[in-house]
């Protein structure tokens, strides 16, 4: 099993190192936006995810008190450019994979990114990728083929607990 555990982390980081040194024809750093188009386009209307994923990274180090003990506390929060400063509150359509966090084929709550899913545990993008969406209203059937959804989109300035930085509200599958 260590074994196992051992070359996932070694294939894991490979592939990740191979993004950040790779480069494009123009000769800058190759990332993950770039290889966005390899695996989804973008509706006509639709946001593209390259948007999104321009919202930059803070690490934010504090501490908090949990029943009179004080912990350290470390997290990223959102930069958000003005291009997805203008879309808070605003309704948008959008293409991606689903990330399911229900035990249902109707999924009310899910998360939303450009990639397939690679491990039914964890959504392998960092937190400028991924929406979580809320469909209340609407359940969206469970889909590891891309599926199309429109709603109104929330910017989450700061979330220690969860690390989100968008939210779908009020959404519903338009394909």
């Amino acid at each position: 099993m260590r074994l196992l555990i051992l070359l996932f982390c070694v294939f894991v980081t490979s592939a990740a190192w191979a993004i950040t040194t790779e480069q494009n024809a123009d000769g800058t750093p190759r990332t993950l936006t770039d290889l966005i188009g390899q695996y989804i386009d973008t509706p006509e209307g639709a946001l593209n995810w390259k948007t999104l994923g321009h919202t930059g990274e803070v690490i934010v180090k504090t501490t908090r008190n949990v029943e009179g003990d004080v912990q350290d506390l470390e997290y990223v929060k959102p930069e958000f450019p003005p291009t997805v400063q203008q879309l808070d509150g605003q309704q948008i359509t959008i293409k991606g994979y689903m990330f399911p966090l229900e035990e249902s084929d109707d999924q009310k709550i899910f998360l939303l990114g450009p990639f397939p899913m690679s491990c039914p545990f964890h959504y392998h993008v960092g937190p400028s990728m991924v929406i979580e969406v809320h469909a209340d209203q609407h359940p969206v059937k469970f889909s590891y083929d891309p599926v199309t959804i429109t709603g109104t989109l929330e910017l989450i300035p700061d979330d220690w607990e969860n690390g989100l930085f968008y939210r779908l509200k009020d959404t519903h599958q338009v394909d």
